[in-house]
């Protein structure tokens, strides 16, 4: 996803239009309406940090290009360090990791069901 797309998904999925967002992130409809017109090459930093701001989301998630990029940018460290381990094995381990947290899950739901049988 390019910026517009992001820009275009976040406006629609909060209901705005260049004007309305001009006015909630008090940043000039001209500008925006150039990144329309006439692209955004050359976006100042503090205009993203007030979309970032405005959206609720990381200057990161402006800078990724791909889906992956963007479903990695809200993850923790340690989820990171896990998908990067996953990515590392093969087949049956990559199961047997799942059995493991199907398993936790299973112990998870009878721990918190009480023990009422």
């Amino acid at each position: 996803m390019d910026f517009l797309e992001k820009l275009n998904y976040l406006m629609e999925k909060n209901h705005l239009n260049k004007s309305t967002l001009s006015k909630a992130c008090n940043i000039p409809y001209t500008t925006i309406d150039g990144w329309y017109k006439k692209g955004y090459e050359g976006l100042k930093l503090t205009t993203l940090r007030k979309l970032a701001d405005y959206f609720g989301t990381t200057l990161d998630y402006w800078a990724a290009e791909s889906e992956e990029q963007l479903c990695q940018i809200n993850l923790s460290d340690t989820q990171r360090t896990v998908i990067s381990r996953l990515e590392k094995m093969n087949d049956s381990q990559v199961n047997a990791v799942l059995a493991f947290v199907n398993a936790l899950g299973d112990i998870e739901r009878t721990l918190s069901g009480g023990s009422g049988s």
